[in-house]
């Protein structure tokens, strides 16, 4: 009888190679037999910069469904099998999430395997006093529909983070100006990167940042959707 094996969702770095927990670097060493990640030559660097070698397998969000089906096969024949995203987690943006829906419904054990993750990197400097957050991630590349995916955002009262590409950012930006004004905003770039940038402020100086915006690396944007407020400290209530 083949002894039953696991698909392991794996936190990769968003970008410094030393963000990868120990446990993940046990079970890439030890128990995975294969990694399936998106890009083979980034995934690689990470796993050299820490004396890994490991069998690496392509797979990305334009792999078709057979791809994904032949690790799940691997998984059912016994073979432990990693996943790592190219930069941190959730999945959402990769095939991550399917591979997972797809195990699940196989009847596969999935073992999450967290880390890092861009949302959590840039709300922990945000310092924005508030408990709720909304996750948009990556809005529409066409104009109308982006402003509308905003404004849908916008009903909620607390964080809101994004996610951008170095090619759209400034037109993004100038939504976000346009959405949420008088808001709060904190601006990440190549986070945990060696140029990683920080940029906070207030979106009526919108314009300001964006002439100074470097259009280089990935962005992730933070909006305090609510009036700026720090709790006073003597309300006796606990994080």
């Amino acid at each position: 009888m083949t002894e039953e094996a696991s698909l392991y969702i794996i936190a990769a770095p968003i970008g410094n190679p030393e963000d990868i927990t120990l446990r993940a670097l046990r079970i890439i060493k030890e128990t995975a037999a294969i990694i399936y990640c998106e890009d083979t030559r980034q995934t690689a660097r990470v796993l050299s910069y820490h004396g890994i070698n490991k069998p690496l397998r392509s797979l990305h969000m334009h792999s078709d469904d057979r791809k994904i089906m032949s690790l799940i096969d691997e998984v059912k024949n016994g073979v432990n099998i990693g996943y790592m995203t190219d930069s941190g987690t959730p999945g959402l943006s990769d095939p991550g999430s399917k591979i997972v829906s797809i195990a699940r419904r196989e009847g596969i054990n999935v073992v999450p395997v967290p880390g890092v993750s861009a949302l959590t990197t840039l709300i922990s400097v945000s310092g924005f006093p508030e408990k709720t957050v909304l996750f948009g991630g990556f809005l529409s590349k066409k104009p109308g529909k982006r402003i509308n995916e905003l404004n849908r955002l916008k009903t909620h009262e607390g964080i809101i983070i994004i996610y951008e590409s170095p090619h759209r950012i400034k037109k993004t930006l100038k939504d976000v100006g346009e959405v949420f004004a008088g808001r709060e905003i904190i601006i990440g770039r190549e986070m945990t990167k060696k140029f990683e940038e920080y940029i906070s402020f207030n979106s009526g100086t919108m314009t300001e940042v964006i002439d100074k915006l470097t259009e280089k690396g990935e962005f992730a944007i933070g909006i305090l959707n609510k009036e700026l407020k720090f709790r006073d400290i003597e309300d006796g209530e606990d994080d």
